[in-house]
């Protein structure tokens, strides 16, 4: 009788296709690395490239947020101050920074940036036949079985932005808006996309974005000067074996058969994230606060858009933050001054349509 189950001598290696049968071990590693590059360039066109970098960036601050809170509250702030006042006051500090950061977080991804995707625009008027002359005629309206009779200018302005048409999304979008192949829509006032935080920054969450910026700065460079204070003085005075015990797989390593304590793991692992918070927090800041005060967006900038400005700093600020816009430094200030543009209207900006003929009607 015949036993059932695996056995080792029936095991089979993978056949190699008939038509790929009498070609060198060179051609075949050639061919699948042209399959495989055009596999690549399907997902990045398609937008799915994106999806692996934004789970990790979210399970990394999902992971960094209670563990880098926790050991500050716990180990660090009894390790650098003695008084207990010093240590309260310091505590509510860290707390405060804690909370708008993960607000602010949540309002980049929450916040939806997109253009609503509805061929009915309730705000278009036309003008009268009297303001519009024929020997001054000027097609206001472009109709069409694609447009489906939607209108390409905005008629609310004398000297109204025009509007494009997104063959993606097949509806008219507002100025300065553009289509996202991450977010696969159109993104009203479209700044850039972020892998770090997985949505595109555009009119409805730039605000916050920034404010995560400036908090990321805070959180990043001072949190990692406390963090390798107290792994020089403490962890590698007291527990510490060798130099290898500060890379993070060893930490990990220590930790489970326990050789050392969770927390200094994770203070082993937040002296690497902290700093990379800290740089990716002074480029973005930086770079977001430098286009905003030109009242302009990252895309115009990249794309060399012709834009011209002409608002001042203030209002260009006002445009982003709303009024009173120093005080999201301290807090979100969503429902109590909202901001001055309503992300279709832009006041005090043109374009130099001679100079961006070919961009003319392309949604990139």
């Amino acid at each position: 009788m015949q036993r059932k189950g695996f056995s080792f001598f029936n095991f089979k290696l993978p056949q190699i296709p008939p038509e790929d049968r009498g070609k060198s071990l060179t051609q075949l590693l050639k061919e699948e690395s042209e399959r495989w590059k055009e596999h690549m360039k399907k997902k990045k066109e398609d937008g799915s490239s994106a999806l692996p970098a934004k789970y990790f960036y979210r399970a990394l601050m999902l992971f960094q947020c209670p563990s880098q809170l926790y050991v500050v509250l716990y180990y660090i702030i009894p390790y650098l101050f003695e008084d207990e006042w010093a240590r309260y006051y310091f505590g509510i500090l860290c707390w405060f920074f804690a909370i708008n950061g993960i607000a602010n977080w949540l309002c980049v991804m929450l916040y939806d940036p997109s253009f609503p995707m509805s061929r009915d625009k309730p705000f278009f008027s036309l003008k009268r036949a009297w303001e519009n002359p024929p020997d001054r005629f000027n097609p206001l309206i472009h109709e069409s079985a694609q447009q489906n009779g939607s209108t390409v200018y905005d008629m609310l302005e004398k000297d109204g932005l025009p509007w494009q048409y997104c063959n993606k999304c097949q509806i008219h979008v507002p100025p300065r808006s553009h289509h996202c192949k991450f977010c696969r829509r159109c993104i009203l006032k479209r700044d850039h996309h972020c892998v770090k935080v997985g949505n595109c920054i555009g009119f409805n969450n730039q605000r916050y974005f920034i404010m995560l910026t400036f908090y990321a700065i805070i959180v990043g460079c001072l949190g990692g000067c406390c963090t390798f204070i107290y792994l020089k003085n403490v962890y590698w005075v007291n527990e510490a074996e060798s130099w290898t015990d500060l890379i993070p797989p060893v930490a990990i390593y220590r930790t489970i058969f326990g050789s050392t304590h969770l927390h200094n793991c994770f203070l082993v692992i937040h002296v690497y994230i902290e700093p990379l918070f800290g740089l990716f927090g002074i480029f973005y800041f930086t770079t977001q606060m430098s286009i905003v005060l030109e009242g302009k967006t990252m895309y115009e900038v990249a794309k060399k858009r012709p834009v011209t400005n002409t608002n001042t700093i203030s209002r260009n600020l006002k445009s982003v933050f709303g009024d009173f816009w120093a005080l999201n430094f301290l807090f979100p200030m969503t429902i109590i001054f909202r901001q001055r543009d309503d992300g279709i209207h832009w006041d005090g900006l043109k374009y130099d349509h001679n100079a961006n003929k070919k961009l003319e009607g392309v949604i990139i």
